[in-house]
């Protein structure tokens, strides 16, 4: 089969004149893809997903029946189509039971052979659970997994162009997940993606706008479909708001009276259940059990959560008689709110309890038993932390598990060692989002809104840097867990959301640990690094703080005025290439050096800020004199890297300061709108555009205009926007002689392929210096659909290559059905040309074992007995290589020469008997 390498410019490719970088090679070598796939499939592999699923609860048995049989469910259910009846919105209030009903759609359901089901559960609880790409991730991991032929090498290219940015880019995922659902199209499989708790995504207008998108492009066919549960928060309906008309929507509280009554029918079925288990555990008479049942399943609009906190509730109330169970009821929480004040209420310290819930919500991941433990032991030592005291206030994990059950009671739960909240609802309901509503709150309980986040973190905070000095030592009675690692890397996010202010002991404390010459800086910075964190390496506690954006401690630094603000790093970089509040107190200094370059990069400070897209940092700078068209050692400007980046709003300042060099190029000949395009950063390409001064058509170093950048990486948006200034060259070639729509072609964008057609203006018949047209790039690679599109055109199908090889050769070497399929149905292929090897596109297809292409073209009046200049026919061949399946088709003709000799003298049965291909021998004995 042949193997087609692209080298696109300017990043870890290489250009030259093979060709125009196509390399055309036979490849040999056992499996070298394996290892590109491994490495894909554990890039993608970024959360436990599976674990996260089932840590929700199986359904009792009998429940999620209401929602099943629902007409809106089943339609989606049997629904092969890609417009509205592949999406469901399922809208659930808190309590409703919604992520145990999704596991049981998943877990029972949905599986079977037909469909690919995939799936990811957004979380609050876990930072990688609450992003969009990493749900993107999850879900192209477990199609890459279930079909494996899925995971094509123009998939994988995206790892060699992108690298592990790949999975922190939403939308380069969605154009492989997009890209994915054609090739499954193709198989005529679906792919079903289940997305719960769409609330918990953090970037959720990103996600819903891509599915919004996707509905809407009804031109589009994919057999690819969505099922999304939220809660019903407005601004997510407004972000549906284009599809709400004829968006299927199924509401788990019920939408009339009859599907109230099933859901009341299945939460009673829960009710009886944990009554039953209550009864086996507690030995209650059937009675007392038949008492209990009808008293809670009495209680109007119950959810599921209010039944499992309710019966929690009465599962740990002492003395179970009749008259207890009477008395419980009639005070029996009404509200979700209400029980969890009560649970809260029988803590048996109020003030120790309210501590540990200020860690448990504050903590950017949860914590196991001994991490909590030891965070504990420090916070009651922090006047006077030594190792000694933690030590002997620290209890072991099992202890420490009864404690944190006697003072947190059923709030908080215990899984695989984890503490975790027993629900969403139960940090919401401790946490204060908002100062102004507590007043009208707190007299519904003490707990409502008890927390102020602001003094979590200090609270953390002051724990984790009262640790760092302990890190080292390895006293084995202390029981750490990782809370070394969590403390050296979460101290600082803690302190900036403590929102320290002047006088803050945090101040000092953070000071202490911010001197690189003292004996705790190197242990917690070695294993902030370790995490994939930068930090400068330096030893001036200014540059350090300034890096970190500790404020207070710069303060104090500057106060005693035995600092030099302009140190560097050992890259070079000055203590003003930070943070804006720290920025302006060096500012304020009037003694900064403003156009200090670092040495690694030559960055200054105002393309450090344009980098990391910091507007307020940016805009500060600009207010000074820095030189703001200054190169780097890439010979990027401020302006190129927040082009690069998307930092839409950086961009815009700089391009009002009328002083940009707006076609500046880097190294490789890439001006700001060149990268811009590349990354398809939609808003930033318009700003550039909205100039008026752009040089559209400029090339790099290996003759890539924006175009080609858009085109190569299937970004749309751009491509049309590039397109409707009418001044881009769209026949434009770059050094390997291709055009945009050879690009477009060879990666399979048919939208874009599409946006470049419907101009008019393409040659569509240009060769690439290897004489490749858009065409061969398409066949080559197997895009059914893209050539499809070019067939409709005046291309020139017969048209040959540098090798003499047509479209049809090179798709009948690769084995692409579909598209020889396509080729031989224009009824103008040369099916017997031959290239400077004198091989047909019959002998290329029997070389590789294409059982299914070589059978499509025997259907046609190939001549089954032509050979190349080796003597060679399709049947010597195939009988030499060893393929059976082909060997055995082309005997079926009835036509072919089975003594036929090459041009050595030997014959099919001589060539594959050398080789030991026994069945082939049998085969042609038989004859």
């Amino acid at each position: 089969m042949t193997s087609v390498q692209f080298e696109g410019p300017n990043s870890g490719f290489q250009t030259g004149n093979n060709y125009g970088s196509i390399q055309y090679t036979v490849e040999q070598s056992s499996n070298p893809r394996d290892d590109r796939v491994r490495k894909f499939l554990s890039l993608l592999n970024t959360c436990p997903y599976e674990d996260r699923k089932n840590r929700n609860n199986r359904r009792v048995p009998g429940t999620c029946e209401w929602f099943t049989t629902h007409p809106k469910f089943t339609n989606w259910q049997q629904s092969t189509s890609h417009d509205l009846a592949g999406l469901l919105w399922v809208s659930a209030d808190p309590g409703c039971g919604k992520s145990v009903l999704t596991r049981y759609l998943v877990d029972e359901v949905l599986c079977n052979e037909k469909q690919t089901v995939c799936y990811f559960f957004f979380k609050d609880d876990f930072p990688d659970q609450r992003n969009a790409a990493g749900a993107l991730s999850a879900i192209l991991h477990q199609i890459f997994v279930a079909r494996p032929k899925l995971l094509s090498d123009t998939v994988l290219k995206k790892l060699e162009t992108d690298g592990e940015k790949l999975i922190q880019s939403f939308h380069k995922l969605w154009d492989i997940l997009m890209f994915v659902s054609v090739q499954e199209e193709e198989e005529s499989k679906g792919i079903v993606c289940i997305l719960d708790a769409l609330d918990e995504c953090r970037d959720r207008d990103e996600l819903i706008e891509a599915v919004t998108m996707f509905y809407q492009r009804l031109h589009e066919s994919r057999k690819l479909k969505f099922l999304m549960t939220s809660r019903p928060y407005p601004h997510i309906e407004r972000l549906i708001w284009n599809l709400r008309t004829k968006l299927p929507t199924i509401h788990l509280s019920g939408d009339d009276e009859e599907e109230v009554q099933k859901i009341s029918r299945e939460i009673g079925l829960v009710i009886s259940k944990r009554v039953s288990d209550i009864g086996k555990q507690r030995s209650l008479e059937e009675d007392e059990r038949n008492l209990l049942e009808q008293q809670l399943t009495a209680v109007e609009n119950r959810t599921y959560l209010w039944v499992s906190l309710t019966l929690d509730v009465l599962e740990n109330m002492p003395g179970f008689t009749k008259g207890n169970i009477r008395r419980v009821i009639q005070h029996l929480p009404t509200t979700v709110e209400s029980a969890y004040g009560r649970i809260l209420d029988r803590s048996s310290d109020k003030m120790k309890a309210k501590v540990l819930l200020h860690i448990i919500t504050a903590a950017v991941r949860p914590f196991s038993l001994e991490e909590l433990s030891l965070a504990w032991a420090i916070h009651i030592n922090l006047d006077s932390t030594t190792l000694t005291a933690i030590s002997d206030d620290l209890e072991p994990k099992e202890r420490f598990r009864e404690t944190l059950r006697d003072l947190c009671g059923l709030f908080v739960v215990v899984i695989d060692e984890k503490i975790y909240l027993l629900h969403q609802t139960a940090k919401e309901f401790l946490v204060q989002s908002d100062k102004s509503t507590v007043n009208q709150i707190s007299h519904i309980t003490e707990w409502k809104c008890a927390l102020i986040p602001e003094e979590s973190n200090d609270i953390l905070a002051s724990i984790c840097i009262s640790w760092l000095p302990w890190i080292t030592d390895a006293q084995s009675n202390i029981e750490r867990g990782e809370f070394d690692g969590y403390s050296s890397c979460h101290w600082i996010t803690h302190y900036h959301q403590a929102n320290v202010q002047d006088g803050n002991v945090l101040i000092m404390r953070a000071q202490s640990v911010c001197d690189p010459s003292s004996d705790v800086y190197p242990v917690w910075s070695k294993l902030y690094e370790a995490e994939e964190n930068y930090i400068p390496r330096s030893t001036s506690r200014l540059l350090i703080a300034s890096f970190l954006g500790l404020t207070g401690v710069v303060k104090l630094l500057l106060a005693t005025g035995n600092v030099n603000i302009n140190s560097k790093g050992s890259d070079s970089r000055a203590a003003l290439s930070w943070k804006k509040p720290v920025m302006k107190l060096l500012l304020g200094t009037k003694k900064m050096e403003m156009n200090s370059r670092d040495s690694e990069q030559g960055l200054t400070p105002l393309s450090w800020a344009a980098r990391n897209g910091h507007e307020a940092v940016v805009k500060l700078l600009l207010e000074t004199k820095t030189d703001i068209n200054i190169k780097d050692s890439r010979g990027r400007t401020p302006l190129s890297w927040a082009a690069r980046d998307g930092h839409e709003a950086v961009v815009k300042l700089l391009l009002q300061t009328k002083k940009m060099d707006i076609n500046s190029k880097d190294s490789g000949g890439r001006t700001p709108l060149s990268l811009a395009a590349w990354n398809s950063h939609e808003a930033v390409v318009k700003l550039l555009l909205e100039t008026k001064k752009m040089d559209i058509n400029t090339k790099d170093s290996d003759g890539w205009t924006p175009l080609f950048y858009a085109v190569f990486n299937s970004h749309e948006a751009v491509v049309k926007l590039l397109l409707e200034t009418k001044k881009v060259d769209i026949n434009s070639k770059d050094s390997g002689g291709r055009t945009p729509l050879s690009l477009a072609a060879w990666n399979g964008h048919e939208a874009v392929v599409k946006l470049l057609l419907e101009t008019k203006k393409m040659d569509i018949n240009t060769k690439d210096s290897g004489g490749w047209t858009p065409l061969f790039f398409a066949a080559v690679s197997g895009h059914k659909a893209v050539v499809k599109l070019l067939l409709e055109t005046n291309t020139d199908i017969n048209i040959k290559d540098l090798r003499g090889q047509t479209p049809l050769s090179f798709a009948a070497w690769n084995g692409h059905e579909a598209v020889v399929k396509l080729l031989l149905e224009t009824k103008k292929m040369d099916i017997n040309i031959k290239d400077s090897e004198g091989r047909t596109p019959l002998s290329l297809a029997a070389e590789d074992g294409h059982e299914a292409v070589v059978k499509l073209l025997l259907e046609t009046e190939m001549e089954i007995n032509s050979k190349d200049r080796f003597g060679q026919t399709p049947l010597s061949i195939a009988a030499g290589i060893g393929h059976e399946a082909v060997v055995k088709l082309l005997l079926e003709t009835k036509k072919v020469d089975i003594n036929t000799k090459n041009s050595e003298g030997r014959t099919p049965l001589s060539l594959a008997a050398e080789d030991g291909h026994e069945a082939v021998v049998k085969l042609l004995q038989n004859y």
